[in-house]
């Protein structure tokens, strides 16, 4: 994912229902090609888990930490109770609510052994690049974590109705692959160069990399890693 997600940070968002636990084993793309049209069909399957199977681990780690990272922001919907609310008096709704949210998300980063949000530390945006919250986040099961955070974020999008606070529609699953890229462009001849490839998607430029002899996809060019 990249900085395009956070741009949506302040609309809620819920995108799709849990997984299957059968689809937790990736099928072995032997193309780049290939890859690029499984991430496809996983995105159009709406489970999360599925999508970041067509990843690499490496790239499932930099979302990971974006999920919990955009999920705290998300959940702080106090602040927007006040001016941007469509219904008076919900402020204090809206900060019992952030509470009971912010606890939840804390108790799923430890249910999966990862920093809790005042762990990663602030800048929060920032810290997403530091390379111990990185490698801690590395460790998770990052298929469950990507299913459950689909979840929380539903339940985030129903607290800030409840609360008044307008939503700008939500992010798609599809950004777990290309960011602000376009997963619907054709994908140019990769150009290959031994497990590592490149090509360019519409505007946006993708890397690949062959994991244990499968394809997966490494993120967009421009992404920081």
């Amino acid at each position: 994912m990249n900085r395009r997600r956070f741009a949506l940070l302040f609309s809620v968002a819920f995108s799709g229902t849990l997984g299957s636990a059968a689809a937790d084993t990736a099928r072995c793309a032997a193309t780049p090609e290939e890859t690029w049209r499984l991430a496809r069909e996983m995105v159009a399957s709406k489970d999360a888990g599925s999508v970041m199977l067509t990843l690499t681990p490496a790239y499932r780690t930099r979302n990971a930490v974006e999920y919990a990272v955009g999920a705290s922001m998300l959940a702080e919907i106090s602040g927007l109770s006040g001016e941007l609310s469509s219904k008076p008096g919900a402020a204090e709704k809206a900060r019992q609510a952030e509470q009971r949210l912010l606890a939840e998300l804390d108790a799923i980063l430890r249910k999966y052994k990862a920093p809790t949000i005042a762990q990663i530390g602030t800048p929060r945006l920032m810290k997403m690049q530091d390379p111990d919250v990185q490698s801690r986040f590395a460790k998770v099961d990052h298929v469950a974590f990507a299913r459950e955070m689909e979840v929380f974020l539903g339940k985030v999008e129903a607290a800030a109705k409840a609360a008044g606070v307008s939503s700008q529609g939500p992010p798609k699953l599809d950004e777990l692959v290309v960011g602000g890229g376009d997963l619907n462009a054709s994908l140019a001849a990769p150009a290959v160069t031994g497990e590592t490839a490149r090509a360019a998607a519409g505007s946006t430029t993708m890397l690949f990399r062959k994991v244990n002899g499968c394809w997966l996809i490494d993120g967009r060019e421009d992404q920081p890693r």
